[in-house]
């Protein structure tokens, strides 16, 4: 069986942040201060690995096709989600209002 996970071709990323409500597992956050050679304006998306499932429901969101789906090949022993690189530093989206409803 081939794992599924999402990546983002970090140049291709705008910040626009559509594809964060998208992501039912709060997978995708953006960077908590904006990289000096980062070429757009706002801060990138980033992808946190261990939140990420792979369900690939964000994928269609982004502008600029900057999210792509990343298969581990079918012969490893173990899921990459098992021992996931050290997560950025990133910022928490507030996705809820107080009454319980979503912001988006």
């Amino acid at each position: 069986m081939v794992q599924a996970m999402v990546a983002i071709t970090p140049e291709g990323c705008t910040g626009c942040d559509l594809c964060i409500t998208f992501c039912p597992f709060e997978a995708l956050l953006p960077l908590s201060e904006r990289p000096a050679d980062h070429r757009h304006a706002k801060r990138p998306v980033v992808v946190v690995e261990a939140s990420c499932v792979g369900c690939l429901s964000c994928i269609g969101s982004c502008p600029t096709e900057a999210l792509h789906e990343v298969l581990s090949p079918p012969d490893n022993v173990a899921s990459p989600l098992l021992h996931p690189p050290p997560a950025p530093a990133t910022e928490p989206v507030k996705r809820w209002s107080r009454d319980g409803t979503p912001w988006s």
